[in-house]
């Protein structure tokens, strides 16, 4: 297995996809190119323990990349992980593909979530032997710096800016409304990447979870399935600039979403998350009456995929943004455009346009030119009809909570951990839970993690209350809690080289040469979030060689060492190897297993059977 990187320097065509009328334009923006490939690992791929694919992905000072697969099948227990280079942005793929539309659907043909930054790495892992189908990539896409993208714009006959400013561009940085109900109402406001390579803005509706945008945003299941729906993308201060596409990451909610409804006259759509974040971020409630006009507005966006800004200021309009007429020719369809000279631009599409007396959602942004324009919410209120979420509209009743939650993982080893994770509707302000089996048994965390140490199957109840009422949810034989039987991993041959001795701590274990060693009766203490200093030492029966070692800990209980961080040490030499480490701060307390893998000549995996050298286990107490 042989790592491929890819990296590409031609120059690029960076184009505006417009939905042109008379007068005005609508705009999403496209904020990368697609880069075609043809990537794909054997079909089958023969599994072995460990790693068995990968590929990079590189284009310089790129804002993101997102990779397209046209076909995905592993077998199963086998997985492929997306990530940055330092490996603290991954994403995880498994049998069929990408989950969507909350856990009813798995598609194989999918945009995968995308990763900021210049770089990214494919990984497929297998955790046995056998063999599957694999996967094709057949694109990817490659953000752009904002730099270069005024360039080749400003090149183009005829499009000097792509920007809907009116006069002087008076947006600013969302951080500069800190402390302000202009910027709590912001929070629930989210920058939208669509199919890999367009941007627009979406806002959560209504305490359910929903997000509304434009339909010239998201129109279709397929594109709500493909949208990274991302929170909080902003800089740490006023003075902080996101003024990239895809600057100041934020938090990625969700990868995909279930279509509600949509309307191409009316140019919204409805998406219902996979989980509810409206009690994290907040939600905005729609106003069933016209604005007037002269009342002042604000619009907290996503303009040209950039981190957020707020558009509250319009020098274009005496000093504030206010409502300009409630009658503009409609971008499309129909009613008339409520108009407005607040600054918006490319990727605002779907940005809500909020009163500035009482935070209430007056119309769904959605075109360009000044006025710059917005669809009426009365109308949208008539076309959603039952289909709108709980408290979607101001003065609406208040509705009890609707109790749901998820986890994790439901199928956990002994002394291993799960945490669950609240996804009760109609924002409830207290939980009660019930964990039969678990360690606590009982919790009112909103999301509580819990600890397994004996063998069976066991429910799990929720009940949620808010201020209207409760509601209850069990769900029968949710968690399945089994024992831990590790991958077999050994050397064919001791009598060259052997490990002597391994020292964690104040803890020495030597010993003799063996093929494999079960020394789990040894025990290293280990505390979380402390740094351990270890010292590994080869022996050798004559001459010494170079040996390659690793170490592992399975932190999280699952009864292997493939999850991020559980390799702990990599290294080779023909002397003893001394160094330190951090215990995972999220690892699972009590005992679990500890693997060292010493292999002449080559790296060694977790898992496999090699020619000469030895293989360890130990105990590691987690406290």
């Amino acid at each position: 297995m042989t790592i491929k990187r890819l990296f590409l320097s031609a120059s690029a065509l960076i184009l505006l996809m417009f939905v042109v009328s008379p007068t005005a334009l609508v705009s999403m923006e496209r904020v990368g190119e697609e880069v075609g490939a043809r990537l794909e690992t054997p079909h089958p791929y023969y599994g072995e323990p460990g790693l068995v694919w990968e590929q990079e992905f590189f284009w310089p000072e790129a804002g993101y990349i997102a990779i397209h697969f046209s076909q995905f099948s592993l077998r199963p227990g086998d997985y492929v992980e997306i990530s940055d280079a330092s490996g603290t942005i991954l994403h995880r793929y498994t049998g069929k593909g990408k989950i969507v539309r909350n856990g009813q659907a798995q598609i194989s043909e999918f945009w995968a979530t995308h990763i900021p930054g210049d770089y990214a790495i494919v990984r497929l892992y297998s955790k046995g032997f056998g063999k599957g189908y694999g996967f094709n990539i057949d694109r990817w896409v490659h953000g752009y710096p904002t730099e270069e993208i005024k360039k080749i714009m400003n090149e183009m006959v005829g499009i000097s800016e792509p920007e809907a400013v009116c006069s002087a561009d008076d947006k600013e940085w969302a951080k500069c409304y800190l402390g302000t109900t202009i910027y709590d109402k912001s929070k629930a406001v989210c920058r939208l990447l669509i199919n890999g390579s367009s941007a627009c803005t979406g806002w959560i509706l209504g305490s359910q979870g929903h997000i509304m945008t434009n339909n010239h945003c998201i129109s279709t299941q397929s594109s709500a399935d493909n949208t990274d729906y991302e929170f909080m993308a902003e800089g740490a201060t006023c003075a902080t600039s996101c003024a990239s596409w895809g600057a100041c990451p934020g938090t990625i909610a969700a990868t995909s979403g279930t279509m509600v409804k949509t309307s191409s006259t009316l140019d919204y759509t409805l998406v219902l998350l996979p989980t509810n974040v409206s009690s994290t971020y907040g939600y905005l409630q729609l106003r069933n009456s016209l604005p007037t006009v002269g009342e002042r507005i604000y619009i907290p966006q996503h303009p040209s995929a950039w981190g957020k800004q707020i558009a509250v200021n319009s020098d274009a309009d005496g000093g504030y943004c206010k409502i300009y007429s409630l009658n503009e020719a409609p971008c499309m369809g129909g009613p008339g455009d409520i108009g407005y000279m607040a600054d918006t631009a490319g990727g605002s599409s779907g940005s809500p346009v909020l009163a500035y007396g009482d935070h209430l959602v007056v119309a769904l942004h959605h075109c360009a030119t000044c006025p710059n324009r917005g669809v009426p919410i009365p109308s949208i209120i008539t076309d959603l009809g039952s289909s709108l979420p709980a408290n979607a509209v101001a003065g609406s009743t208040p509705q009890p909570p609707v109790a749901n939650f998820t986890s994790n993982k439901t199928t956990v080893a002994v002394g291993g951990t799960v945490t669950f994770a609240d996804t009760s509707t109609n924002s409830p302000t207290s939980w009660s839970w019930s964990f039969p089996g678990g360690t606590p048994s009982t919790s009112t965390a909103q999301n509580p993690t819990i600890t397994y140490n004996t063998i069976g199957t066991y429910d799990v109840t929720l009940t949620a209350t808010n201020a209207q009422g409760s509601d209850s949810e069990t769900k029968t034989a949710y968690i399945t809690v089994s024992s831990v039987t590790y991958c077999a991993s050994k050397s064919n041959n001791y009598s060259y080289e052997y490990i002597k001795s391994v020292k964690f701590g104040s803890v020495t274990k030597t010993s003799t040469g063996s093929y494999y060693s079960d020394f789990t009766a040894t025990v290293f203490t280990l505390t979380r979030g402390a740094s351990v200093s270890f010292t590994l030492t080869p022996g050798f029966a004559g001459t010494t060689y170079t040996e390659y070692w690793k170490v592992w800990i399975d932190y999280n209980k699952d009864g292997d060492f493939a999850d991020t961080g559980e390799q702990i040490y990599a290294g080779s030499g023909k002397t003893a190897k001394t160094s330190s480490f951090t215990v995972s701060s999220g690892a699972s307390t009590g005992n679990t297993r500890m693997r060292v893998s010493m292999k002449y000549s080559a790296t060694p995996t977790y898992c496999e059977t090699f020619s000469y050298g030895e293989v360890e286990d130990y105990t590691a107490a987690i406290q």
